[in-house]
C-alpha cells in the first residue's frame, strides 16, 4: 500500500511539474497598418507578468507567436519591421554580440506569409536555445541565451510599435475574449503546411548541393556557367544559410532630455520641447493616410544582396540615427497637453540617398488629429535627414517612426 501511494505521489508530482512548465498566454496584441489588421502577436511565459523585467527573465521558458491575419504579408517587410524594433530597443553591445544571430534569423524570411500562418519562437531556459518554426515546421535554431530577449525587447522595450501593443502583451493573462477567439481560429490549411515543408526540404537540398560543390575542385568558367543555368532556383519562404561572423560597434539610441520638468513622457518618442509651435506648412513629400493601398513594392519581393552582419548593423545604426534626428523635432501640442490627450502615431518615411524626404505614409494614427498632424510636421521639420551610408548602396531608404505622446502620471 505504501509503495502504491509513493508511486501515485511521484506521478502527481511529475504532472505538477509538467503543468508548471507549460507556457501560459501572457498577452495578445493586434498589429494594424493602414487601418487593416496584419497579425496578432502573442507572448507566452511559465509565469504571468505585467512588467518587462519579469518577461525578460532568462531563467523562464517563454515563447513568442505571430498569427497572420492579412491575406498576404511580405515576409521581408515583416522582418524589417522587427529588425527596426530590435535596433531601437537594444543597447549597442547587444546588437554587436548578436550580429551573426540576426543574420541567421533575418534570412529565415522570404516570399510571403499568408493568412493563418503561425510563426513560433520558443526559448528553452535549460539550454538557452531559441527555436523558430513556421506552421510547426522547424526553420532553425539559435544557440545563444541572449538572443530571445533581443527579439522580445522589440515588442516590450521602451519604444514598442505602440504603447497599446506593449501593454496588451504585458497584460498578465487578461486578454480580450474577442481577440483570443480570432487568434485561436487562425490556423494554416493542410496544403499550406505541405507547401512550407516542401520549401524547407528544397532549401536543405540546395544547401547540400552547395556544400558538395564547394568541396569539389574548381571547374572552368564556361562549364560552371552551364551547370548554374541548369540548376533550379526555388522560391522559398524559409532560408537558413550558415551564419557569418562580423561585428562593428553600434551605439544604443539616446533619449533626448525633456525640456520642461513637468513633462516627462515615458519614451524617447514622446519627448516634447519648450519651443513654441511653428506655423503649419504644407508637406513637401507625398503623404498617405491610413486606408491607402500599400505599394506593390511592399508586397512583392525584390532581389537584394545577401545579408551580412556588417550590413544589418549598419542599417540598425543608421535607423537609430534617423530616429534620434526625428525625436529632436517633436513638439507636444500645447492644446493636446491642456486637454490631456495622449496617443501613438507610426509613420513610414522614405528618403533618398541624400536624406531628402520623398514620401510619408501614416501606418497608425492616434484618435487625436493634432497629434497626427504634429507627427507629420515633425518629419517635415527633420528633413533633410543624414545621408544614406555608402555601404548600404541604396538609392532610397524606408524606415518607420513610432511616436508616443504621453503625459506624466
Amino acid at each position: 500500500m505504501k509503495t502504491t501511494n509513493f508511486v501515485i505521489a511521484l506521478l502527481l508530482f511529475a504532472t505538477a511539474l509538467t503543468a508548471k512548465a507549460a507556457p501560459l498566454l501572457n498577452g495578445l496584441a493586434l498589429e494594424q497598418q493602414f487601418n487593416k489588421d496584419q497579425y496578432i502577436a502573442a507572448v507566452y511565459s511559465e509565469r504571468l507578468a505585467s512588467d518587462a523585467s519579469s518577461l525578460l527573465d532568462n531563467n523562464t521558458p517563454r515563447s513568442l507567436e505571430v498569427r497572420i491575419v492579412a491575406d498576404r504579408l511580405s515576409a521581408r517587410r515583416f522582418r524589417n519591421q522587427w529588425m527596426e524594433g530590435i535596433a531601437i530597443n537594444n543597447p549597442g553591445n547587444t546588437l554587436t554580440s548578436q550580429a551573426e544571430n540576426m543574420v541567421t534569423f533575418a534570412n529565415l524570411f522570404k516570399g510571403r506569409l499568408v493568412a493563418g500562418d503561425r510563426l513560433r519562437i520558443d526559448f528553452a531556459a535549460d539550454t538557452g536555445t531559441t527555436s523558430i518554426s513556421l506552421n510547426d515546421i522547424m526553420l532553425g535554431m539559435i544557440e545563444d541565451r541572449e538572443f530571445f530577449n533581443t527579439l522580445l525587447r522589440a515588442w516590450i522595450g521602451p519604444v514598442p510599435p505602440s504603447t497599446d501593443f506593449r501593454d496588451d502583451l504585458m497584460s498578465a493573462g487578461e486578454v480580450t475574449s474577442g481577440l483570443l477567439a480570432t487568434y485561436e481560429a487562425l490556423q494554416p490549411g493542410a496544403d499550406r503546411v505541405a507547401q512550407v515543408a516542401s520549401m524547407v526540404d528544397q532549401q536543405e537540398a540546395q544547401q547540400e548541393q552547395e556544400q558538395q560543390a564547394a568541396a569539389q575542385p574548381a571547374k572552368p568558367k564556361a562549364e560552371s556557367a552551364q551547370i548554374a543555368a541548369a540548376s533550379p532556383q526555388p522560391s522559398l519562404a524559409a532560408n537558413i544559410p550558415p551564419p557569418t561572423l562580423a561585428a562593428i560597434s553600434a551605439p544604443a539610441i539616446e533619449k533626448p532630455a525633456p525640456a520642461r520638468p513637468e513633462l516627462k513622457p515615458e519614451t524617447a518618442a514622446a519627448q516634447a520641447t519648450s519651443q513654441p509651435a511653428s506655423q503649419p506648412k504644407p508637406l513637401k513629400p507625398t503623404t498617405t493616410r491610413p486606408g491607402a493601398p500599400v505599394d506593390d513594392e511592399d508586397l512583392e519581393e525584390e532581389e537584394e544582396a545577401p545579408l551580412t552582419a556588417d550590413m544589418i548593423l549598419a542599417r540598425q545604426i543608421y535607423h537609430s540615427m534617423l530616429l534620434r534626428h526625428t525625436f529632436k523635432h517633436i513638439r507636444y501640442p500645447k492644446r493636446a497637453q491642456e486637454r490631456g490627450q495622449e496617443g501613438s502615431v507610426r509613420l513610414n518615411v522614405t528618403i533618398d540617398s541624400r536624406g531628402n524626404v520623398t514620401n510619408v505614409n501614416t501606418l497608425q494614427e492616434s484618435r487625436y488629429s493634432s497629434l497626427n498632424r504634429e507627427a507629420l510636421e515633425a518629419v517635415e521639420r527633420a528633413g533633410p535627414y543624414p545621408a544614406t551610408p555608402s555601404q548600404l548602396k541604396l538609392d532610397e531608404y524606408k524606415f518607420s517612426v513610432p511616436i508616443t505622446f504621453r503625459l506624466p502620471d
